[in-house]
């Protein structure tokens, strides 16, 4: 079964990263993004959780695969920290 999900992580990272590069081959559209961004999205809830199998190759995938959801994750945490603590300074202490 983890077999199965792998392969279909794989099909939609690859859909995803086509439909990125799309963006800048092609021209932007917002409908491309929100499915690629979703794309990236599904492909972390679809990888298999922690396999105890056989299956070490599973691992470096696993890293490659979840980095475009960990950076969608930051860039998210990072806009609601700055939303949190907007006072109309830069931030800058002298």
């Amino acid at each position: 079964m983890d077999e199965i999900r792998v392969a279909f992580s794989i099909v939609i990272f690859t859909i995803s990263s086509y439909l990125v590069y799309d963006l800048f081959a092609h021209g932007f559209d917002w409908i491309v993004l929100a499915v690629s961004i979703a794309g990236y999205l599904l492909v972390h809830y679809v990888w298999p959780r922690r396999s105890t199998g056989e299956n070490a190759w599973f691992d470096p995938l696993e890293f490659i695969f979840d980095l475009p959801y960990r950076a969608i994750a930051l860039l998210i945490r990072s806009l609601g920290k700055l939303s949190r603590n907007n006072d109309g300074d830069i931030g800058i202490d002298l």
